[in-house]
């Protein structure tokens, strides 16, 4: 038996005839209507966005506390790549190939001497967030303060908590990762 897709009122849908330009990322969203019942209340391609020093990131779903329900399913988009406490992103990510990813550093990301851009140790940072990622395409390798360094392929997962860390792609193609991000609490 087929299903018909039935979508809400007001939902934004795809145009199939646009030209891709860049990363974009179908993402369809649910919620509820003022009945309480599960709706349909988008679907639409996110544009990535350029981030010198990184590649590519579309930001998905951005929130700074805990969702709450029902609720309409609107996207709370609140600002930056790393959430506070309670906060969540989920955002797909594609990297270049090069040298370690350097992007410019953000409030909220914790650097030691050396670890800003053109330092000995550019790249590294550690946040206080606890990340979920999940290699898309290409190849990435994590390495860690003490030197030690693990490759990520198609399908490998990490749960990072946290640590001081950074990130190369493997190879010449460019490497796209899944990733949520809550935000934590440092001690």
């Amino acid at each position: 038996m087929k299903t018909k897709l039935r979508l809400s009122k007001n939902v934004t849908m795809n145009k199939p005839d646009e030209k891709r330009q860049g990363m974009q990322v179908r993402t369809v969203v649910t919620g509820h209507n003022a009945k309480g019942r599960a709706v349909f209340v988008r679907d639409e391609k996110v544009d990535g966005m350029p981030i010198p020093g990184l590649g590519e990131l579309a930001f998905l779903w951005n929130a700074d506390e805990p969702a709450t329900y029902p609720n309409a399913g609107n996207n709370p988009a609140a600002r930056g790549i790393f959430p506070p406490l309670g906060g969540i992103r989920f955002i797909i990510g594609t990297y270049l190939p090069g040298d370690f990813i350097a992007p410019e550093p953000t409030p909220e990301m914790h650097l030691e001497d050396g670890d800003e851009l053109g330092g000995a140790n550019a790249g590294f940072h550690r946040t206080d967030t606890t990340d979920f990622g999940v290699v898309l395409s290409g190849n990435l390798a994590l390495q860690l303060d003490d030197g030690a360094e693990l490759s990520l392929s198609p399908g490998d997962v990490l749960i990072e908590n946290g640590t001081r860390h950074r990130w190369r792609v493997v190879g010449n193609v460019p490497a796209t990762m899944a990733s949520f991000i809550i935000g934590a609490q440092r001690r």
